[in-house]
């Protein structure tokens, strides 16, 4: 039987914003439960109304990097087959996806399912959780690449939903020389993510989804449906959940997952509902 890891990895910090802990505790319970399954809650600290400091150019540079340093401790106290991680901030992604390269090495292929391409670095951006995947090739925050102990390659990488990068951003593309597709008219099939597979060979792969590759008129829990704000910093997402449903299923049917992250929710109702609730005398007395 496969061990199966699920991680609870509530890293707000990586974007700055505590709505996300409150994202990731809901996933944990949205999440089909297992009792072959252990969940294993990363010990990050609850959001208060501290203000997160620079270090480095980064917020929270010093804590994001413990926070990874947390999860790597419990992956490898654990030595799983897969792990499934429900974050949280895109950095979750960071710890597990370097323990699977490093067990699974070359047969490993990872479909980074993201609007945005998550390569920036401390020179053109002050948020980590849109640095993980160039961590995990190791040039992204230096800090935050350099606990990383087995970087992916760049052809082991398909993203799935990208749109217009920034102008930083693909001048980093260009430099790390990533093979990508902006989809902003027509996103990758199944079928062209299946062939991209094959051709490459890959007998395991892991799934980085960021909830922000949906579109926000259509699925209202992410970051560019934020009630109350309507200029964003980069482009939202324009993909359906049943044009997710139907790559996901036929992916997992038809190739061994060893990986999956859930990343970026952002449930803004039940948050609103929830504050307002913790207004209300009656559940104080």
């Amino acid at each position: 039987m496969n061990k199966t890891l699920r991680l609870l990895a509530a890293d707000w910090q990586g974007g700055d914003k505590p709505e996300y802990y409150f994202g990731a505790e809901l996933l944990s319970w949205l999440a089909p439960k297992n009792r072959n399954q252990k969940e294993v809650r990363v010990p990050i600290d609850h959001p208060n109304n501290t203000p997160l400091l620079k270090n480095n150019g980064v917020f929270a540079q010093k804590v994001v990097k413990e926070n990874v340093q947390k999860s790597k401790r419990i992956i490898e106290e654990e030595q799983p087959e897969k792990i499934i991680t429900l974050g949280g901030t895109c950095l979750v992604s960071q710890a597990p996806f370097d323990y699977l390269k490093g067990k699974y090495k070359d047969e490993l292929g990872v479909i980074w399912i993201d609007a945005h391409p998550d390569i920036s670095n401390p020179e053109i951006f002050y948020n980590e959780h849109a640095m993980v995947l160039g961590n995990l090739l190791g040039k992204g925050d230096p800090e935050l690449s350099k606990i990383v102990e087995n970087q992916l390659s760049l052809d082991s990488i398909l993203y799935l939903g990208l749109q217009e990068p920034s102008f930083d951003e693909k001048n980093v593309l260009s430099d790390l020389n990533i093979n990508y597709k902006i989809q902003q008219d027509k996103n990758l099939n199944y079928s062209e993510i299946q062939e991209w597979i094959n051709k490459n060979k890959f007998k395991k792969i892991a799934v980085h989804f960021d909830l922000d590759v949906l579109d926000p008129s259509l699925f209202r829990s992410v970051y560019f449906a934020e009630p109350g704000k309507d200029d964003f910093p980069s482009d939202a997402g324009n993909m359906s959940l049943i044009d997710i449903t139907t790559i996901l299923t036929n992916l997992f049917d038809n190739n061994e997952i060893v990986g999956l992250t859930i990343a970026e929710y952002l449930p803004w109702d039940a948050i609103e509902l929830k504050e307002l609730l913790n207004k209300l005398s009656i559940f104080n007395q």
